[in-house]
């Protein structure tokens, strides 16, 4: 039996802009019967503070397992980030290391190797906040990621986090001027 813990450590609230719907790539179903998990979690981007919008994901990585983590705006205030409201996404898919600008229509991907991994993502912001430089480390190797400039939006307001196959994992999110993290452990 797989159990969801979420722990919210704190949350920035802020008015957020609504972005006009996209239509991303649904990802692939899994071949795995019943090893899906979702957590949607409410948080702001849009603060102004240190302007690093960062993300450190730490997994059981195998070749055949999924954790995903989109960002978006819940446009019809379900509470949940819908396939159409996603903007973009970043994490580990069978063996490799991706991110999707959905928003953009860009993909990249770099393969890792299997055992427990960390991935930490800083996306450095100017004082617009919109995205001015990238740095990707993949278990102490920088990842070449390109920088696109629809990778981040302020309006964002749901992380959701997927789950595809066997191994824990957890994501711990900071953005803006916030000191401490929120941090969503799936297990």
């Amino acid at each position: 039996m797989k159990a969801i813990y979420l722990v919210l450590l704190y949350v920035v609230t802020s008015t957020a802009l609504a972005l006009p719907p996209v239509r991303p790539a649904l990802p692939p179903p899994s071949p795995y019967a019943d090893t899906e998990s979702v957590t949607n979690v409410a948080f702001c981007a849009g603060v102004l503070g240190d302007n690093v919008f960062s993300l450190s994901l730490a997994l059981d990585a195998s070749s055949s397992n999924n954790v995903e983590v989109a960002f978006g705006y819940d446009a019809n205030g379900n509470g949940t980030l819908d396939d159409s409201e996603a903007s973009f996404a970043v994490g580990w898919d069978c063996g490799e290391w991706f991110f999707r600008d959905i928003a953009a229509d860009v993909a990249d991907s770099y393969v890792g190797s299997c055992g427990r991994k960390k991935l930490d993502w800083n996306l450095y912001l100017d004082q617009s906040l919109a995205p001015k430089a990238l740095r990707v480390n993949a278990g102490g190797a920088a990842l070449p990621f390109i920088k696109t400039a629809t990778m981040y939006d302020p309006s964002w307001n749901v992380a959701r986090v997927t789950v595809r196959g066997f191994g824990n994992a957890e994501a711990v999110l900071k953005f803006g001027a916030t000191k401490e993290p929120l941090v969503i452990r799936i297990r």
